[in-house]
């Protein structure tokens, strides 16, 4: 995973050469629980979009945030679950482990 690294200047997301966006879903929400302790730029709920890549998933957030962007790689999410609650919005829920040795 990677915090402020995948964004531009201008809002869009930054991608690798070999690399291809699959799908861009806007009007996004990610929020972050577990963290102990948990720093500034993983608290409360975040919007933005979402960017996905046949490698990883790409959150760029609206507007000023601590958290610009923030990077999942498919191997690193565990115990994914689709919720599709009878009222409320559908959602994912999911683990991010840290990359060994990432900062």
């Amino acid at each position: 995973m990677a915090l402020n690294r995948n964004h531009s200047e201008g809002g869009g997301v930054i991608v690798n050469n070999s690399e291809s966006i699959l799908m861009t879903y806007d009007h996004i929400e990610i929020s972050f629980s577990d963290i102990e302790p948990m720093p500034d730029a993983f608290k409360g709920t975040k919007k933005g979009s979402v960017f996905l890549t046949p490698y990883r998933v790409i959150f760029v957030s609206k507007g000023k945030d601590a958290m610009q962007s923030f990077m999942m790689p498919f191997y690193l999410l565990k115990d994914c679950e689709i919720k599709q609650p009878v009222f409320g919005a559908n959602y994912i829920k999911g683990t991010v482990k840290a990359e060994a040795g990432g900062r």
